[in-house]
């Protein structure tokens, strides 16, 4: 990985076919910012969010759509409905497609990048057919818009 931090914006480069340093520039700044100094490595830093990743993909003509692995609905943040989906929806939704893949890695968010079956890991940096080692939550899919 090129920071411990950079996880998210380096699947986005991936996603998107362009290299880490252009998609930097588009976002205006590296993550590296110190936000909560009261947390270790990489907790401190300001990072990305999901948010400025899907700004820049727009621009690239990507549409980004968010899949969650298992949706629920609150009325007002307290009670939670879990709509009874099932496991298989989110798998089928993996299927022929590619983008980010996000949730939570021991302590830490992470974020992986799909591609019909593969999985990046940029922590690593190895690609796999392995089951994904983390608790996802979310996968964002990334389409390129037709004109």
């Amino acid at each position: 990985m090129k920071t411990r931090w950079s996880c998210l914006v380096e699947c986005a480069a991936t996603a998107l076919g362009i290299n880490y340093d252009d998609i930097i520039e588009e976002i205006g700044h590296d993550g590296s910012a110190i936000i909560f100094p009261d947390l270790p490595e990489p907790g401190c830093r300001q990072g990305f969010h999901m948010q400025e990743i899907i700004d820049v993909a727009i621009k690239k003509g990507f549409a980004v759509t968010a899949i969650e692995a298992l949706p629920c609905s609150t009325p007002d943040g307290l009670k939670v409905y879990g709509n009874n989906f099932k496991v298989e929806r989110f798998q089928n939704h993996l299927v022929g497609t590619s983008g980010i893949i996000t949730g939570m890695k021991r302590k830490w968010r992470h974020a992986i990048y799909w591609d019909s079956g593969i999985n990046w890991d940029p922590a690593t940096g190895k690609s796999s057919f392995e089951i994904v080692n983390m608790d996802i939550d979310c996968f964002y899919r990334f389409d390129q818009i037709k004109s």
